[in-house]
């Protein structure tokens, strides 16, 4: 398992109070060796506290009065630190996805879903620095860094090995430091429990494919047969009985995922 040091990173919004709170979010209950590096209320002393600081990640809000994030971004492309949007608006989460954001976290704040976002960023960091020394040599990582042309991975469960398609990989459910893959072959749904956690999945798998619809939960979007967000949430699957939960929070942005990449459901 990647075990990445303290994270540095920058809070930015314009309003102190919303800076305020995630700060404690961040270093009370979801990880205090957090390092918060600095807090910015405007993009303008953003961009002096980044190349101050050097962070990992930057925390960052939308709408902000002098500039937005998305034009912030832009004019300081290309950038070396990750981005973890927070806002109280869902309509961004398209322009978010195809900035390659690590998460988007909507106000008022969940900590699951930081905690989450922590997680990922932690990770993808983690991953950064392993492939850049050579010092985690791993099949996931092989595969990670093959994944442009990749489009089989190779499951080791406890009493055989598989190589798989990604296309036929249905979802990946995660069960702490290990994750349950269920997959077709041969005409049948077939489930493997592998030690490799579901955030290693999300970063392997193609980020247009699949999408994390839970904490516990990665979808491949390809196999969606039906959305239901009326009332309890779930995602029917093609051809199957099979069905899976959805965050309440995160329908929002999960449906424009689905439109963005344009894939079909009723």
């Amino acid at each position: 398992m990647l075990m990445p040091g303290p994270l540095k990173v920058l809070i930015v919004d314009d309003e102190a109070d919303a800076c305020d709170n995630l700060h404690n979010m961040l270093t009370g209950y979801v990880d205090n060796t957090i390092n918060i590096a600095g807090v910015a209320h405007d993009t303008t002393e953003a961009e002096r506290l980044i190349a101050a600081t050097m962070p990992d990640a930057v925390f960052l809000d939308i709408e902000m009065p002098d500039e937005n994030a998305f034009a912030f971004l832009s004019r300081l492309h290309p950038y070396l630190f990750e981005v973890v949007f927070v806002t109280a608006y869902d309509t961004f989460a398209v322009r978010a996805f195809k900035l390659n954001a690590i998460d988007y976290v909507l106000k008022p704040i969940c900590i699951e879903e930081l905690q989450q976002a922590v997680e990922k960023l932690r990770h993808k960091i983690a991953l950064k620095g392993a492939i850049s020394t050579g010092g985690y040599n791993t099949d996931l990582l092989s595969q990670l860094a093959a994944r442009e042309q990749t489009t089989k991975i190779t499951l080791k469960g406890s009493n055989h090995i598989d190589m798989v398609d990604v296309a036929d990989i249905l979802f990946v459910e995660g069960l702490g430091s290990y994750s349950k893959l269920h997959y077709r072959k041969n005409n049948r749904t077939i489930e493997m429990t592998v030690s490799t956690a579901i955030y290693e999945y999300e970063e392997l798998l193609p980020a247009d494919l699949f999408f994390r619809v839970h904490k516990s939960y990665l979808i491949n979007c390809a196999h969606i047969a039906e959305v239901n967000s009326s009332a309890n949430n779930i995602v029917k699957l093609l051809g199957s009985a099979i069905e899976v939960p959805v965050s309440r929070r995160r329908i929002p942005s999960f449906i424009d995922f689905l439109k963005a990449n344009r894939y079909k459901f009723e």
